[in-house]
């Protein structure tokens, strides 16, 4: 009796040992790591050796997989920032010619005033025109692709938001009088420094401005800031609200990925290339904030631009 509970003691506790094998490789494949065997003994149970023998093959299958799946993602992102340079790199090079080109349209539009040659202006005009729009649009290329590529320097500096609020609608003035559009603003800020790179911010803004001038006709668009406290961190709302044309609510979040405008016709008929929105995004991460949009059809968008007064997360 004594050899059998002995017996039974024994098995018991290589059996507690052999389960404990097979547990700590299954707890090992949770944690990723799927070199991890499980040892196959002769003196094992033959259900447990079959178990052991079942998850190394899967250990085998996995730790396949994830190479070929690490393999994929190295490839993704080496061909990925191979894209963004050649990018950068023809968009430099087309950026170039098309400024000599603006010079000279400047050049010769000058010399046929001096002649007396007004009426024949109206072409050389049209000419910069052409040329700036599709400087413009380079312009929102190379952006992206040095955003894609993270070659894009975000240089912080202590700036008075009103002010800067404030060259933007004099920079705007003109074209918002040009669409028959009114440009209000309400800025309350009861601390106007921010700490941000306002170059960058004055992109974001202009884009998201630019569209709602672009997208309103002879309507309303509201520029307003406030500041407020959350969770004991201070932030500031910059918010453009539009009484144009409005997106669909299933256009809200595309209308932020690259080349994407709400449909075609928009294309068509406003230009651009659909890159201004997604440009802006991507700044506004980089300096640590966010971009949110509401809108009704035929009603209107409102964005919201919300940014940390003491700048983007250290580190």
């Amino acid at each position: 009796m004594a050899a059998e509970l002995a017996a039974l003691r024994d098995y018991r506790e290589r059996t507690e040992r052999q389960m404990e094998e097979l547990f700590n490789t299954i707890t090992a494949f949770a944690a990723l790591d799927y070199d991890r065997r499980a040892l196959v003994h002769d003196d094992n149970d033959e259900l447990i050796n079959a178990m052991a023998i079942g998850l190394n093959m899967m250990g085998e299958e996995l730790s396949h997989t994830m190479k070929a799946l690490v393999g994929a993602r190295d490839e993704a992102l080496a061909a990925s920032r191979a894209k963004s340079a050649f990018l950068a790199n023809i968009s430099h090079e087309l950026r170039t010619p098309l400024n000599a080109i603006i010079g000279y349209a400047e050049i010769i539009r000058e010399d046929l005033v001096d002649a007396g040659q007004d009426a024949l202006t109206v072409d050389v005009d049209r000419l910069q025109i052409a040329s700036r729009h599709l400087l413009n649009l380079i312009q929102d290329v190379l952006d992206l692709a040095r955003i894609e590529a993270g070659r894009v320097d975000v240089r912080l500096e202590q700036i008075d938001l009103r002010t800067l609020l404030q060259e933007l609608q004099t920079t705007l003035a003109p074209s918002v009088k040009e669409a028959g559009n009114v440009l209000h603003a309400r800025v309350e800020l009861g601390r106007p420094q921010v700490l941000t790179d306002p170059l960058r911010l004055q992109q974001i803004l202009l884009n998201i401005l630019g569209n709602a001038n672009k997208f309103t006709v002879g309507g309303d668009i509201t520029l307003s800031a406030c500041d407020h406290v959350e969770h004991g961190r201070a932030f500031v709302d910059i918010t453009v609200a539009d009484t144009g044309i409005g997106i669909p609510a299933d256009k809200l979040e595309t209308i932020f990925d690259a080349f994407t405008q709400v449909d075609d016709t928009a294309t068509r008929r406003f230009g651009g290339t659909g890159l201004g929105l997604a440009i802006s995004r991507r700044l506004c991460d980089l300096l640590g904030g966010s971009i949110v949009v509401s809108s009704e059809l035929r009603r209107g968008s409102t964005f919201r631009v919300r940014l940390p007064v003491d700048g983007p997360p250290r580190g």
